[in-house]
């Protein structure tokens, strides 16, 4: 009896240890070239087109769209139509390396700027994910609180019709 109490007990301890699902990197080549990413788009400098695949999945909140050149017309809109010194404060990035060979990286950060039209300013906290195949963005996430970008959407649509 003892030796089956035993050889449970070994059991029951080596079965519920859980292996690793993903080793987390934030000094890794694709956690800085999110970075350059960013610092990039601060600069309103949107020639990142190298890093991404050029059918990227894009997912922002609930909005999904497909290629690169529609994200890039996004964001350029950002700096040239809707707001002024946009900014990211208080950035952490790493990047998931999962068991199964998918890779993500993951920023978060407060995305700052003044709106051109209404002059209000925004302060957001943003996560962003970014899928990695074959050394490309294929996949792109965003989440953010969207009230700010509709209000200032609506104030230059108005200012625009006038």
């Amino acid at each position: 009896m003892k030796p089956l109490l035993t050889i449970l007990a070994i059991w029951a301890l080596t079965s519920c240890s859980e292996t690793p699902q993903s080793v987390i990197k934030t000094d890794d080549n694709l956690t800085t070239n999110i970075k350059l990413i960013l610092e990039k788009y601060e600069k309103n400098d949107l020639d990142v087109s190298g890093y991404y695949a050029d059918s990227v999945i894009c997912k922002l909140n609930n909005t999904t769209f497909t290629g690169y050149h529609n994200l890039k017309s996004g964001l350029q809109a950002q700096h040239d139509v809707l707001y002024d010194n946009i900014k990211i404060d208080d950035l952490y990035i790493h990047t998931n390396y999962f068991v199964n060979g998918e890779k993500w990286t993951r920023a978060w950060f407060n995305w700052i700027a003044t709106g051109k039209t209404t002059g209000n300013d925004y302060v957001n906290r943003v996560h962003f994910d970014y899928k990695w195949e074959n050394g490309k963005i294929v996949e792109f996430l965003a989440y953010f609180p969207e009230k700010g970008e509709a209000e200032e959407i609506a104030a230059y649509s108005k200012a625009s019709n006038k």
